[in-house]
This record gives C-alpha cells, sequence and structure tokens, in this order.
C-alpha cells in the first residue's frame, strides 16, 4: 500500500550548519564509548574498589645486535618481584602527619601567641599568689608587715599596692605635693557615700567620693572598708587632713592620708552649701544687664515694673547710678543651657550680628532661645560677656577676670572666675578656727616630708627644686620652714654636701619670694632669718 501523504506537506531541507552539528554529536559519542571501552579494558573496578590483580602477558625480545626476536619467555605471565627483601613497616599516623612534606606555596602556620588579656590573667594570678604567700608568711612568723621587691620589667606588679596592712592598702602615695585625693582606711561597714560627702563637703568642693565595696571573701571577712574622698582644691584638702586626722570619724577611728591623684573633673560633684550662695546669680535689679547698684544708690533706683526717668534730671542721675552699678556674670549651671550659649556665641562671632537677628526672628517661639530676648536675665548677661570676651581676641577657657566697661558711660562688668571650684572654698568662707590653724604650721604629715627631702637631699638641681616648691606652695608656714632650715644647718656632723644643697635651697628660696605670682609674701618677713643662716 503506497504511502498516503498530506497534500501541502514537503520534506524538511536540512542546511549545512545543521549537518555539521549533528556530525558533530555522532563523533563525540563515538569518543566517549571509546574512552568508556579504555577505561573498562585498563582500570577494571571491583565493587568500587580498583583492581590490583591485574596480569601481564610477557612479549618478545627483540635484540638489534643479533637481529632476531628472543621469544624464550613469550606469552608468560609477567610477576614483577622486588630486588629487596624486607618486611614493610607501617608508620603511624601521628608520624604519617609529621613526615608529610608541606605544600608548595604555603606559608606555615605561626604558633598561637597568647592574647593580651589571657597575659593580664597569668599576671594577676602570679599577683595573687604572692600575696597569699605574703599573708602565710605573716601569720607564721608574726610580722607586721611583709613586701616583696617587685620584679625588674614587671611594670604592673610596681604600679599595684602591695602591701599587707590595711593602713598602707590601696592607692597610697605621700610624695605627690599636687594630689587632692585623701585616702581613708577603717571605715565602718555601714558608712554610705552621702555621708561621706557631707562630712568631708563642708571643707570645700568634692571631685569624686568613693568606697571601697568589698568583693572576696577574706575582704568581707575584714569588716572593715576603706575608700577615696578627692577635693576639687588641695588646699581643702590639707585642711580636711588636718581637722580630721587622728579624730573619731562616724563611730570610728578612720586613718587619713594622701592618695595618687586622680583626675578632677570641670564640675564638682558636692558644692557647699554657703559656696552655693556665692556662685548664685544676683537678685533681679531693673537696671540693663541687671547691673546692682552701689550701696548709697539702691533707694535711687525705679521700682521693678516702672519705666526709666524720662526729665532730663532723671535721667542724668540714672546714668549715674547705672554707671557706678556692677553686673556680676554668672555661667549657667545648666549644661545643655551652657552649651546652647557656647554655640551661638561660636556662629555669632563668625557670621556677625546679622545672624544674632535671623536666629531671634526665627525662634521667638522656642523657649530654649529665651535667653537672647530676656536682657536682664543671668543666661544674657553670660551670653553677652562670652561674646565680648570671644571679640576682643580672649581664649574659650581662660580670660581676664579684672573688672571692665563694656559700654562708655555704662555698668561695670564683673567676669568670672577661672575654674572656681577649683580654686577652693573661699577664704572668707572658712571658719575663723580652721583660717588660723591652716595658717602658721606644717601638719605632723608636711613636716615629716619636708625633714626627708632635706636628709636625702644632693647638690642636685631636681633635688633643690622640689625642696624650694615645697616651700613655696606651704608658704602660709613661712616662718617653720625657715626654722627647719636653720636647725638642719646647725648641726656640726651634717657631711659639707648636704649643707651646699641646702644653702642652695635658701638661696633659691630668697631668689623667687619676691617674684609676681608665686604666692611667697611670707618669706618677706623670715628674710632676715633666713639671711642669718646664710651668714
Amino acid at each position: 500500500m503506497a504511502e498516503y501523504k498530506f497534500p501541502g506537506m514537503m520534506k524538511k531541507v536540512v542546511n549545512k550548519k545543521e549537518m555539521e552539528e549533528q556530525r558533530k554529536r555522532v563523533d563525540e559519542a563515538a569518543a566517549a564509548k571509546a574512552f568508556e571501552e579504555y577505561v573498562a579494558e585498563f582500570q577494571e573496578t571491583q565493587g568500587g574498589a580498583r583492581a590490583l590483580n591485574k596480569t601481564w602477558v610477557k612479549a618478545g625480545v627483540y635484540e638489534a645486535g643479533k637481529k632476531h626476536e628472543e621469544s624464550k619467555e613469550k606469552g608468560k605471565l609477567y610477576k614483577p618481584t622486588s630486588r629487596f627483601e624486607r618486611e614493610p613497616i607501617l608508620p603511624s599516623l601521628d608520624s604519617q602527619e609529621d613526615m608529610r612534606p608541606e605544600r608548595l606555596g604555603k606559608k606555615k602556620e605561626k604558633e598561637k601567641r597568647k592574647s593580651n588579656l589571657e597575659i593580664f590573667k597569668d599576671e594577676l594570678k602570679l599577683i595573687q599568689e604572692e600575696r597569699e604567700e605574703r599573708h602565710r608568711l605573716k601569720t607564721v612568723l608574726g610580722l607586721q608587715e611583709l613586701k616583696l621587691p617587685p620584679k625588674a620589667g614587671d611594670s604592673l606588679r610596681a604600679s599595684l599596692s602591695l602591701e599587707l596592712d590595711d593602713s598602707r592598702m590601696g592607692s597610697i602615695d605621700d610624695g605627690d605635693p599636687n594630689t587632692t585625693n585623701i585616702y581613708l582606711g577603717n571605715l565602718p561597714t555601714k558608712v554610705s557615700e552621702q555621708e561621706l560627702m557631707a562630712l568631708f563637703g563642708r571643707f570645700g568642693p568634692l571631685a569624686s567620693v568613693k568606697v571601697m565595696w568589698p568583693r572576696t571573701e577574706e575582704e568581707k571577712a575584714r569588716n572593715r572598708l576603706s575608700g577615696f574622698v578627692a577635693f576639687m582644691s588641695r588646699r581643702d584638702g590639707e585642711r580636711a587632713l588636718k581637722t580630721l586626722g587622728g579624730k573619731e570619724i562616724l563611730g570610728a577611728e578612720v586613718k587619713l592620708g594622701w592618695g595618687k591623684a586622680v583626675p578632677i573633673p570641670a564640675f564638682p560633684i558636692y558644692i557647699p552649701p554657703q559656696m552655693l550662695e556665692l556662685s548664685m546669680p544676683p537678685p533681679l535689679s531693673g537696671l540693663p544687664f541687671n547691673a546692682q547698684p552701689a550701696k548709697r544708690d539702691k533707694h535711687k533706683i525705679p521700682p521693678l515694673g516702672t519705666p526709666y526717668p524720662t526729665d532730663l534730671k532723671g535721667q542724668q542721675e540714672f546714668e549715674r547710678v547705672l554707671s557706678g552699678g556692677t553686673v556680676k556674670v554668672v555661667a549657667p549651671t545648666d549644661r545643655g543651657l551652657l552649651a546652647l550659649v557656647h554655640r551661638m556665641v561660636e556662629f555669632v562671632a563668625r557670621e556677625g550680628p546679622m545672624f544674632e537677628a535671623m536666629v531671634m526672628n526665627r525662634e521667638i517661639n522656642n523657649p530654649a532661645y529665651r535667653f537672647l530676648f530676656e536682657n536682664q536675665s543671668p543666661a544674657h548677661v553670660y551670653y553677652r560677656w562670652k561674646l565680648f570676651s570671644i571679640l576682643q581676641g580672649e581664649a574659650v577657657q581662660r580670660w581676664r577676670i579684672e573688672e571692665f566697661r563694656m559700654f562708655k558711660g555704662g555698668s561695670i562688668w564683673k567676669p568670672p572666675m577661672l575654674s572656681p571650684f577649683k580654686q577652693g572654698m573661699p577664704e572668707e568662707l572658712i571658719p575663723e578656727e580652721e583660717r588660723d590653724f591652716s595658717k602658721g604650721s606644717l601638719s605632723n604629715a608636711q613636716r615629716d616630708r619636708l625633714e626627708r627631702m632635706l636628709r636625702g637631699i644632693k647638690p642636685d638641681k631636681y633635688r633643690v627644686a622640689e625642696v624650694m616648691i615645697f616651700s613655696i606652695e606651704h608658704a602660709e608656714s613661712a616662718e617653720e620652714i625657715a626654722q627647719t632650715l636653720r636647725e638642719s644647718l646647725s648641726n656640726p656632723k651634717t657631711p659639707l654636701p648636704k649643707k651646699v644643697a641646702r644653702l642652695f635651697v635658701i638661696s633659691d628660696i630668697l631668689h623667687n619670694c619676691t617674684t609676681k605670682g608665686m604666692s611667697a609674701t611670707p618669706y618677706r618677713n623670715c628674710t632676715k632669718l633666713l639671711l642669718l643662716i646664710t651668714l
């Protein structure tokens, strides 16, 4: 039966490109089949493992010189044999890893180093072992104090206090003349930082108060605490140390001494109430910039809320009262407001008064910028003074404290003190008994330090300068220091080099006691005594 073809159906014509692709596929399939036969012939596998019992058949050997083929062992099975008969030694897994050659180009792994934290832990562990050993020796031998010398190069051990006596435990440092930190030992266990703040705060503003609470069972077994109180001023710390030293504090005999210096903040954590009143702005007077009139003119200023006089005689009297008044500048205690004022001063000083007018127009309803509109508020007074100070070329942190007139015929402006809290308690606020006690005499610790420096002095400029600086800083005790110097030179057994060094100290004191800003004027009254010593 002939094949039936539908009308319109034609045989597909294969072009040349399709024929080449089809021929290429056929060749690839043939090559893949040949490769499979090759693998099956030479790399037969049995259950996935390579067959190791593959046999080979020897062929004939044809020697070129004899011109014939040697067929003595032709057709026999070939079994290779080793030239050396030895038992195989299988190395262990560890030795295989050690004997494995390193890959080319691979960097050798560095030995794992300890981190800084691990090294610090090891040092602390070693320090703890030494401390326990000293405790054991102290218990066995009945020693009062046992101190191991620090190892050379061990900065951590040298910096930590390793004494066993509780009176010496903590950051004790008698050698720093500028420290304001007082160490408190033998504190009762129920003490609080608020109680220490109230007790020591009456001597001056405090920089920090800290109680060292027990953390280990050994510290809890002592049944006593230690702590630190840092003043803003060294002078206040000395007064507290002299007044409270050797007295019972909070029901216990607390041991006091100088500690290592701590950073002093810009603003104290506690301000005595009587000193806080001095830092408060004055009451409203009704005068421009809240100027305070002189005592004789207080009754001449108009009451608050009344307009200024408009007649000629009243205006002249008002201008006279205004020119005799004083504008007291007080920095805002609100840290956010103070930062905003400083930022505003920075931009106005750079951009000019048009920037200030633009900000006032834009922030007229913003309560944070009320200091720009209320010219009698303390914040506005501080803003006007700070802007004037910056425009005069003064630094942000240092300025002139002399009184001045900002406007012709205006009031006298009184700038704020430089770091007022770091100056310590004002002299007029110190009680009379403490004021007399703080002048004219050295404390036991100060006198011991002076005698120790004089005993160890040498004709060295650093040793001489140390004693001279101590004498200048304690100029209120000039007479006692001069007497101590005289006694140190009256001993005939004193070596000559030490006497020469002490004479250098006297010479430096006489030279610097008249220097401006040294506050060593009390030595002028002791000049005759010091001159008699030198003669």
